[in-house]
């Protein structure tokens, strides 16, 4: 892969940490000093035994060392026995151990599996195996399956993806670009979370540097990549993240970003994330940015976000934030929200935030909304529509053709 050395990114896929040590153990080569058991099913069908779900994957990673095609077929009686009973821990590391030496047989062996979850887990895993080390053939096994088994392909893609990626071959980031847009979504979410599983920051940085500084890649693609990897990285380390925007600020493909970190690093410290989004010279993306570090703030501490609209002077860049904290407060406290709105600096911003926290108050208040209502700076079709349940304008939105106002 372009920009990641394999030492950075061969690493262990698991979902767990027994999956993690029993994968890890199977990844390498045997150690030639070990001896396989004389009875290798009793061996492997012993380990399977263990009780303790950690003591079972160390027991069972250490048999499946010694697997090799002496005594595969053994071990294979034991597993497709016991198949019934074994979950994705115990199967995943037989794959995989499986593949290090004859992946088509470990994948066409688990695709006859009676069971179609553990079709998926074995041959998942074995695809994963056999494209550590032989991607292009990994990946011509996965095209065929595909073709006769659909209903495999999602799983057998992810362990593609992940061997392929652990491998260290190239061709990957050309592979991902030629893939359909759902298949794109999909492998593009997936090898950036290992990236930073296996290499963190550095690596999922360097990934999406790469592709985002190729000419040869459609923005389309970059900006797919660009936006996981921020993504990424954002939840992680905000600050670093907002640092790595800056850089692409100018960048079609980067105009989401300042959104995206806004909304992470809102979470974790709003105050920091607003003043970042201030100093963005894209001044178009401040709207969406501030909206999403403001509704951020008000999840994680209501009072710090609250407290700081309430110290601020408000202006043309608060606007985002002083209408969501109103649309917030419209069920519980619509006079008040009220009150926000009319601190909106856009007057028709203003008027559809009084609107919408109108309409909210007079479901609680008829009578006081009414009073409010008379004198609002609202006109006659914003005040009826205030009026109105919500689930008639909705029906009378539903009702109404394209292009035409709804029906009153």
């Amino acid at each position: 892969m372009t920009g990641v050395k394999k030492a950075v990114v061969f690493g262990v896929w698991a979902a767990t940490l027994v999956a993690v040590f029993a994968a890890g153990r199977l990844t390498a080569p045997p150690e030639e000093s070990a001896q396989a058991p004389d009875d290798f099913s009793a061996a492997i069908q012993a380990a399977l035994a263990e009780k303790d779900g950690l003591d079972r994957a160390e027991r069972t990673a250490g048999v499946l060392q010694q697997l090799d095609l002496g005594n595969v077929l053994e071990a294979a009686a034991v597993y497709d026995r016991m198949l019934n009973i074994l979950d994705e821990h115990d199967i995943r590391p037989f794959a995989l151990a499986w593949a290090r030496f004859d992946p088509a047989a470990a994948l066409e062996h688990a695709l006859g599996w009676p069971f179609l979850d553990k079709q998926k887990m074995g041959a998942g895993a074995a695809i994963e195996g056999w494209a550590m080390r032989d991607p292009s053939g990994a990946l011509e096994a996965y095209k065929d399956v595909r073709a006769r088994l659909p209903g495999l392909s999602e799983d057998m893609f992810v362990g593609l993806l992940a061997g392929w990626l652990y491998s260290g071959e190239g061709g990957l980031d050309e592979y991902l670009s030629g893939l359909s847009k759902q298949q794109q979504d999909t492998a593009i979410t997936r090898v950036a979370a290992r990236l930073m599983r296996t290499g963190g920051i550095d690596s999922t940085m360097a990934w999406a540097n790469s592709i985002a500084q190729n000419d040869a890649y459609e923005k389309r693609f970059k900006r797919l990549v660009f936006r996981r990897g921020i993504r990424m990285v954002g939840r992680w380390d905000p600050e670093r993240a907002a640092a790595w925007a800056m850089e692409y600020a100018n960048q079609g493909y980067a105009s989401d970003a300042p959104r995206i970190i806004a909304g992470l690093w809102g979470k974790q410290d709003g105050l920091a994330a607003m003043r970042w989004v201030r100093k963005h010279p894209d001044e178009a993306s401040h709207e969406l940015a501030v909206r999403e570090a403001f509704r951020t703030w008000l999840s994680s501490d209501r009072e710090g976000a609250v407290t700081w609209l309430e110290s601020e002077t408000l202006t043309a860049f608060h606007d985002p934030a002083i209408i969501f904290y109103a649309k917030d407060l419209g069920d519980r406290a619509p006079e008040e929200a009220i009150g926000w709105c009319e601190r909106v600096s856009d007057s028709d911003s203003r008027l559809r935030c009084l609107k919408i926290a109108a309409g909210k108050w007079y479901q609680r208040d008829a009578v006081a909304a009414e009073t409010w209502l008379q004198q609002s700076p609202l006109d006659e079709d914003a005040r009826r529509e205030a009026r109105t349940p919500p689930e008639k304008i909705r029906e009378q939105k539903r009702k109404a053709k394209p292009g035409q106002p709804p029906i009153r």
